[in-house]
């Protein structure tokens, strides 16, 4: 398994057909949402990386970052093909896209679905929400990491 950057296309493709193949609203490249549940469009022209697991050349995982408004580092869209799940994978995405953050970024944070929390407590990451409805889930939950 190798873990390298991949298209935005590539990620985009994985998120509308694995990830949210549900999902209503639009799949943008950067998520508006900031660690405080409000909104900066500000954070749709900041930097953005884009994470592809591969067996071979088989993508069998994704993730994204991108940097946001308040100076936080988000993580967003962590999906891995249910063969490679449980097996840690999830987490070294995670740890692998926080490790691209811009040095002066204190704070990475994500807003991951329950089914997954258990990869993003191996990462380093924290609760700081209760659980709650999106868009894209019936329970979702602010979590926080310093970097």
């Amino acid at each position: 398994m190798k873990i390298k950057s991949i298209t935005w296309d590539s990620c985009r493709s994985v998120w509308a057909s694995r990830l949210w193949p549900t999902r209503t609203s639009a799949i943008e490249s950067h998520s508006a949402m900031l660690l405080d549940g409000s909104h900066s469009m500000e954070n749709m022209q900041l930097p953005a990386v884009y994470l592809g697991l591969f067996q071979g050349d088989q993508l069998v995982g994704v993730n994204s970052g991108h940097l946001c408004s308040d100076n936080t580092w988000r993580s967003r869209g962590l999906w891995v093909d249910p063969e490679h799940r449980g097996s840690g994978w999830g987490s070294r995405l995670l740890v692998a896209t926080i490790a691209l953050a811009p040095e002066d970024c204190g704070r990475a944070w994500s807003f991951p679905r329950r089914t997954s929390w258990s990869s993003y407590e191996r990462a380093g990451f924290r609760l700081v929400s209760d659980w709650q409805a999106s868009d894209t889930s019936d329970a979702n939950a602010y979590c926080l990491r310093d970097i």
